[in-house]
């Protein structure tokens, strides 16, 4: 596979992030967005450590993946639990 697909997938998944980003008003899918965004840019490290046959680069890639997931992980622990009145 050429190196130029895995750069156009990581383009598309770092703009989708980025529209999600900006039209997106709650912060939940706002959320989603900014780890989709880390995804792609996570996609273009493997796809160059892959065309450059470079083993260390794909632990930058894991380490930046291993962000994108911390990161979804603790703000969906600080969205606000609606209010339960009478429980």
């Amino acid at each position: 596979m050429p190196i130029t697909h895995v750069y156009y997938l990581a383009s598309g998944l770092w703009l989708l992030g980025l529209a999600g980003v900006l039209v997106r008003p709650d912060g939940w899918a706002r959320t989603m967005a900014l780890v989709v965004m880390l995804v792609g840019a996570a996609t273009v490290l493997v796809g160059a450590a892959r065309a450059w046959a470079a083993a260390d680069i794909h632990g930058l890639a894991a380490l930046l993946l291993a962000l994108a997931g911390a990161y979804a992980v603790v703000l969906a622990t600080l969205q606000a639990a609606p209010d339960r009145e009478g429980s």
